[in-house]
């Protein structure tokens, strides 16, 4: 059996709802006009044009305070839950600038092109799957959006310009800042965690680490094969009743085919409180490998 790493879920949680961090980001034209300072340092709101996408695309970007350009710099990719946007992790985790200029990572939470875009997943990961999930840990899953539902090729449209937005803003940080391409590392919370996995596999030479938060869902192939030499710290909330089953199902699955994997578990977490908790853990984990 996978070991269960419990961290209490301490006072820092954010037990409610957040007050910002979830919603579409401000419109094409008015994010063009935000200023942005090239090489800066600390927390910034940064934006560009993605071209495929005809309009210009947010993202959050911390960069540590001791930052040395002359000094290769690992990086931390953080994709946001469903519903989400660029500011989840600042609007769930208070303490992070702190943990990241502790930890001395650049840490960017790109926009994933949409609220809902699942960062390219196919469409065997559906939403409703996840809404079903949701509901049946008794949690309030998001309302289905209005009108009819999407075609699929609307869909894979969508999917396939949030794994490309994700992609471009790595590229757009390792050309301005000294990425070491050897310490990159990925992590994802809900939506964001299977878009860790999705991601992880299909990229997985990039990666030196990958950290999937409340992302394990039932009766779906991870690729898991791909992943061999990539370790993998799963995390989940003990509340999360299917969650937290199926995570510890797949650190099992992973270690009985010689892979490096961990399983921290949030005592009295919920699928948001156990995000503030699981941070330090993950940076911690994250320190530990370098790409093989």
């Amino acid at each position: 059996m996978a070991v269960v790493l419990a961290i209490p879920l301490g006072v820092s949680a954010q037990t409610g709802p957040p007050r910002v961090g979830f919603g579409e980001p401000m419109s094409s034209d008015v994010l063009a006009r935000q200023p942005q300072t090239a090489g800066a340092v600390g927390d910034q709101q940064r934006h560009y044009f993605f071209k495929d996408a005809g309009r210009e695309m947010p993202y959050r970007l911390y960069v540590p305070k001791g930052y040395n350009r002359n000094v290769k710099t690992p990086l931390v990719v953080a994709l946001h839950g469903f519903g989400g946007n660029q500011d989840y992790f600042f609007a769930v985790a208070p303490n992070l600038p702190d943990l990241i200029d502790r930890h001395g990572f650049i840490f960017v939470a790109p926009m994933g092109y949409s609220i809902g875009g699942w960062y390219g997943a196919p469409l065997s990961i559906p939403g409703d799957r996840m809404r079903e999930m949701m509901a049946a840990e008794g949690r309030t899953p998001p309302p289905a959006p209005p009108g009819p539902p999407p075609k699929a090729d609307g869909i894979k449209h969508e999917r396939a310009l949030s794994e490309r937005d994700v992609m471009n803003v790595i590229d757009l940080v390792r050309a301005e800042y000294n990425v070491d391409n050897d310490r990159t590392f990925l992590m994802g919370h809900s939506m964001g965690g299977l878009g860790a996995y999705f991601l992880g596999q299909k990229y997985a030479s990039r990666w030196a680490a990958i950290a999937p938060m409340s992302g394990t869902m039932t009766h779906y192939d991870y690729s898991l094969d791909r992943l061999r030499k990539v370790p993998i710290l799963v995390s989940a909330g003990s509340t999360e009743v299917l969650t937290s089953r199926e995570a510890r199902r797949q650190v099992e699955a992973m270690r009985q085919m010689g892979m490096t994997a961990e399983y921290a578990e949030i005592d009295g977490g919920t699928h948001m409180s156990m995000i503030a908790p699981t941070i330090p853990k993950t940076f911690e984990f994250f320190q530990m490998h370098a790409r093989q």
